[in-house]
């Protein structure tokens, strides 16, 4: 630093020199580049958005701008790739094939939770959430309550707005607080996420209290930013596609030709003249000529190899990372329904899986709404104490002809067993009762073998059935 360098330093402290300037210049360039979006695809040393992970990738944790990174990836997705839209609508579809219920036992309980449901559109809204939440990783929703009577109104918020997720002191697994990104120079907006109060002193102990309700997926115990259902999946099914699409545009060169003509022994000049007079024919007409003319149609090799094999290799190989038998990709034939048969049971136990957090995430919505009704005196803390019951549609629909065709078998079997002294009779009962409750009946064991042996009774005695009515 030279003595005018210092001068200046002394006069103006907050001075930026020349080597200060240029840090802050490559720090905004770096920032720039990280912000663009994915269809720029600048990517000059391999710092773009493909591949997301990878060799060269050492960071074991997500940063805030790979979050953002693999957000946008998942809308691009979303908007371009077919295979990934219909793999997170096939998801909803078997996860919503029927609308939820919410139901009380207390008429108090059950009016609060309806009107609930209908003023935030529930039934068409927690789909779209719920598969959004697949997609990117995680969900923020800001509630608004009614300080007159507890109503709840549940809004949404952009992931991509989430600047950072605080969990808590002891217990990591926990969110405690969501940071929003500032805008404009200002500093983002801090909201509490939605938990049990376990303040003794406080008014609302035991009840649910916050400003957001905060939801992540396939993440770690401690990191609370949730990864998306296809994150390890994005740039298979990216270069799948494209692997596909060029096949089509090479097949379309495949499907044209030339005319090649041989001309023995014509100058140049006979050549360009014999061309504006003889033009390509027309499919259908005649041509003639001598032998020192040769026809030939010539179509282009283009060394194009059979892409089938290795189609079918990128499509086995996603639908089993996803957990999900290619038949329910456009797959057919026997070979295909077999195959799902056999495979079934992988995808149903994972969408299971998934449905049981949707439970639990629309069972938590709505306890905070009773708390709500209860903390501004609207319920009653009897009311509130016979609580509710969330009903989710049935995600397997079960083979009722296999299910009929082996009830003989089984009956046969139980009978045998029996016999040989192998099972009680009241657990061959509820072995066959467990059964019948598979096709849909609600069958109580005691109370039907009770019937039974008062049957029994009563024919022994000689009561007929419709005198013991009587």
């Amino acid at each position: 630093m030279n003595i005018r360098t210092k001068i200046a330093k002394w006069l103006s402290p907050g001075l930026k020199g020349e080597a200060d300037i240029r840090e802050m210049v490559l720090d905004e360039v770096q920032r720039a580049k990280a912000s663009m979006p994915v269809q720029v695809s600048y990517d000059p040393k391999g710092e773009g958005y493909r591949p997301m992970i990878g060799a060269n990738s050492l960071r074991q944790d997500l940063a805030a701008i790979d979050i953002d990174r693999m957000m946008e990836v998942a809308y691009y997705m979303w908007d371009h790739s077919a295979m990934t839209k219909r793999m997170a609508k096939m998801d909803k579809g078997f996860l919503f094939a029927e609308p939820v219920t919410v139901t009380s036992s207390n008429e108090n309980v059950n009016e609060i939770l309806s009107r609930f449901w209908k003023r935030n559109k529930m039934d068409l809204r927690m789909p779209i959430r719920a598969m959004w939440l697949g997609m990117l990783g995680s969900q923020v929703w800001p509630v608004e309550v009614n300080k007159q009577n507890g109503d709840v109104y549940v809004y949404y918020a952009d992931p991509m707005s989430v600047s950072q997720v605080f969990v808590g002191r002891l217990d990591v697994e926990q969110a405690v607080q969501v940071e929003f990104k500032g805008y404009g120079g200002r500093q983002g907006e801090k909201k509490a996420v939605i938990r049990e109060d376990r303040d003794f002193r406080s008014k609302t102990m035991g009840r649910l209290v916050g400003d957001c309700f905060y939801y992540a997926v396939n993440n770690p115990p401690n990191d609370p930013r949730g990864r998306s259902d296809y994150y390890a999946l994005f740039d298979w099914i990216d270069g799948l596609e494209r692997y596909g699409y060029n096949y089509l545009e090479r097949a379309e060169f495949l499907l044209n030709f030339v005319w090649d003509i041989t001309l023995n022994g014509y100058t140049e000049d006979q050549i360009r003249e014999w061309l504006r007079n003889n033009p390509p024919p027309e499919p259908g007409s005649q041509r003639a000529h001598n032998e020192n003319v040769t026809w030939a149609a010539v179509a282009p090799d283009i060394k194009a190899t059979d892409f089938s094999q290795g189609f079918e290799m990128g499509k086995s190989f996603i639908m089993g990372a996803a957990g999900r038998p290619e038949s329910w990709f456009g797959g057919g034939g026997k070979a295909y329904h077999t195959e799902a048969e056999q495979f079934g049971q992988v995808p149903i136990k994972d969408l299971d899986e998934r449905q049981l957090l949707i439970k639990t995430i629309i069972e938590e919505v709505c306890r905070f709404q009773v708390d709500q009704s209860v903390i501004h005196g609207r319920l009653s803390e009897a009311d509130a104490e016979e609580g509710f019951e969330i009903g989710m549609p049935e995600i397997s629909k079960k083979d009722l002809t296999a299910l009929v065709n082996g009830i003989p078998q089984l009956a046969t079997a139980l009978v045998i067993a029996e016999n040989q002294g192998w099972l009680a009779k009241e657990t061959a009962a509820m072995a066959f009762g467990m059964v019948a409750g598979q096709i849909g009946m609600e069958v109580d064991v005691q109370e039907e073998m009770e019937r039974a042996r008062k049957k029994v009774e009563d024919a022994d005695a000689g009561i007929t059935e419709d005198y013991a009515q009587i």
